[in-house]
């Protein structure tokens, strides 16, 4: 449901400026793939990080891209690692006949 208020595109307008400002203000220390990630995680659009930027859409897209894919891989190996180290435990027999031949 659109706002009814005249100055409603006036309000948004300025609204969008104060985000474009806070989100800059909060990567100015970070390099722009550290930065988009964050402010992903901050829910914002892509249009407004890539603003807030200064880079394409397109760029943060595929800054996300990238990141996502390389975690998705990175929770494959240590889940992968985690079935290595904890793995199946020998039953208690075999345990126990390893003892004797010893």
């Amino acid at each position: 449901m659109p706002l009814q208020d005249p100055h409603a595109n006036e309000v948004t307008s300025r609204l969008d400026v104060v985000i474009k400002l806070m989100a800059a203000l909060f990567a100015r220390d970070l390099n722009n793939n550290e930065a988009i990630v964050k402010l992903d995680k901050m829910q914002l659009s892509r249009e407004q990080i890539a603003n807030a930027l200064g880079i394409t859409t397109q760029n943060v897209a595929q800054v996300l891209y990238i990141t996502k894919k390389a975690e998705k891989k990175a929770d494959k190996k240590s889940k992968k690692s985690e079935g290595e180290t904890t793995g199946v435990e020998a039953p208690a027999e075999v345990v126990a006949a390893e003892e004797v031949q010893q």
